[in-house]
């Protein structure tokens, strides 16, 4: 095994990629950002693999984008650049040869969501929690979430910011299957191991028919529309975001207290 922010092993015909972040809850940074890049061209080129599971260390999928200071780009440029690179690396796993199956457990949120459905199959714990909150805050991404559920249910999705449940985004359509908490990993490395016995053939042709629907109804397109909206969104102020007083608590308080602040006008 391979290690570093993304670990690498194969197990018979099955690639398992894991984020290796745990004690940033697998948060997306620029350098991990980079290794699973690597590993995920790795195993597609790799004759021997099948099916790739893309799995996590930790309490969590992936918190989302690192908050860091300093992992943001500073210009809109750059931010142009790197919602290019997220076009790219979504429409490689798409195209790719092998099968992807994503194993999830824990928070499983905003760009870390993202990857778990660029994958071909979702497989979630009972103890998952799915949500992209940013929106709260005047952030968007380009979402796979309109693809994948009803227009009114992805709009509440997504405009809400609610956090739900793993039974709730298996009922709308998010994920495949909902497995006992802490099974996440082992159940989606087994569903991998199994449909690695299909064809080689056969995978790729199912893979790239159903996927071919989706590219006769646009979503290159519609995603990559996203990328000059979310560029220019991400470089607006907080005042033209309307969330001067949110930066403000955050600068004074913290992120905890920012946190409550966002999130105590969407309570029930």
């Amino acid at each position: 095994m391979s290690e570093g922010l993304v670990l690498y092993r194969k197990e018979e015909k099955v690639a398992v990629v894991t984020l290796n972040r745990p004690h940033k809850l697998n948060a997306l940074s620029r350098e991990l950002w980079r290794d699973l890049d690597a590993r995920m061209v790795e195993a597609d080129d790799d004759p021997e693999v099948s099916v790739v599971a893309l799995v996590a260390n930790g309490r969590a999928f992936s918190a989302g984008a690192d908050l860091t200071p300093g992992e943001d780009p500073a210009e809109m440029l750059s931010w142009w650049d790197a919602f290019e690179r997220h076009h790219t690396r979504q429409f490689r796993m798409w195209d790719s040869k092998k099968l992807l199956v994503a194993g999830v457990h824990g928070h499983c949120l905003g760009r870390g969501l993202e990857l778990a459905l660029w994958c071909d199959i979702v497989v979630a714990s009972e103890d998952a929690r799915i949500g992209q909150p940013e929106v709260r805050e005047g952030w968007v991404v380009q979402s796979m979430v309109p693809w994948l559920i009803g227009p009114q249910q992805a709009k509440l999705f997504m405009l809400s910011g609610d956090i739900i449940s793993a039974g709730e985004a298996h009922r709308l359509g998010l994920l495949a299957r909902v497995v006992p908490s802490g099974e996440a990993a082992t159940a989606a490395i087994a569903l991998a191991k199994r449909l690695s016995h299909v064809p080689a053939v056969a995978a790729r042709a199912v893979k790239r028919m159903i996927n071919g629907i989706y590219d006769l109804q646009g979503i290159r397109a519609q995603q990559a529309e996203g990328i000059a909206v979310g560029a220019f969104t991400s470089h607006l102020g907080p005042a033209e975001k309307g969330t001067s007083e949110l930066e403000r608590i955050r600068k004074e308080h913290g992120l905890k207290a920012s946190l409550k602040f966002r999130d105590d006008p969407f309570k029930e």
